[in-house]
Formats: C-alpha cells, sequence, structure tokens
C-alpha cells in the first residue's frame, strides 16, 4: 500500500486500467508511468503526439493523459484522432490535459474537448482519483450506448 498526501492508494486500484501518456517532459512521463504502474496500470508513455498517434495503431488506451503544448506539434491532430476513433467505434477515450502554464492555456483551448485539466505540478492523489472515476464513467457511457432495447 502507497501513502501519498494521507490518501491511501491500494495496490491493484487501477488494475486493467490502459493509460498513454503523452508528455515532452521526461520526468514527467516517467513519474506518471511509475504511480500508475504501481497502482496496476497497464502505461504506455510517449514524448510527442507524433509518436501517440503512431501508438494509437495498435493501442486503445482507457484513458489518455497529455501535455497541452508540444514544440512543433499540435495537440488538435492527436484530439482530432480520438475524436475520428469514437466515430468509427462509438467508445470515448477520456482525456487528462496537463501544463506548466499559469496563464491563458485553459481560455486559449476553449473549443478542444477534455474531461479534466491538471495544472503541473498537480496533486497525485486528485490525478489517481480523476482516472479512476473517468474510467468508470466511460465503461458505464460505452456500456450503455451499446445497449440495444428491445420493445414486444
Amino acid at each position: 500500500m502507497n501513502l501519498i498526501n494521507g490518501f491511501c492508494l491500494r495496490v491493484g486500484i487501477l488494475k486493467g486500467v490502459q493509460v498513454l501518456v503523452v508528455d515532452n517532459d521526461r520526468d514527467s512521463r516517467d513519474l506518471y508511468a511509475f504511480l500508475l504502474t504501481d497502482l496496476s496500470a497497464n502505461v504506455i508513455t510517449v514524448g510527442s503526439v507524433k509518436e501517440a498517434l503512431e501508438i494509437l495503431n495498435w493501442f486503445t488506451p482507457n484513458i489518455i493523459v497529455t501535455e497541452i503544448r508540444f514544440l512543433g506539434e499540435s495537440i488538435y491532430t492527436l484530439l482530432n484522432r480520438l475524436n475520428a476513433m469514437k466515430a468509427d467505434n462509438g467508445n470515448r477515450i477520456p482525456i487528462i490535459v496537463t501544463s506548466t502554464s499559469t496563464t491563458g492555456t485553459h481560455d486559449q483551448i476553449p473549443d478542444v474537448e477534455f474531461d479534466e485539466y491538471l495544472l503541473k505540478p498537480f496533486d497525485l492523489d486528485k490525478f489517481v482519483s480523476m482516472i479512476r472515476n473517468l474510467v468508470q464513467e466511460v465503461v458505464v457511457e460505452n456500456f450503455c450506448s451499446d445497449v440495444l432495447v428491445l420493445h414486444w
């Protein structure tokens, strides 16, 4: 059992959760991978939008954690790909956006659809809780959208 900020995180709390971390900061990627793997998540980390797009050809995560700012790349490319995947199979992948910017980032991206926003550095308990809650919500949402109601 881990103790972070006074909150007990049970080993296995994220068992079976597939996480794609997209962050150009190696320390952030390593921290997320260490924490989430320790909680039994399956984590793949990449340092660019281009790498994330390649990974999505063979890996379908339950959730994506991504930095908002990439040098020479646009997060819109990744978000457009996720929207296309949702249109193809009907399943939505929740997104947690992170940033080191304290001014303007959230206001600069009003048309980007994401589920949560975290300003670095952030509380790790909150981060893990967000992942757990978003994955649970989407599982229910995707299940309900796949249910066919028959009337006799």
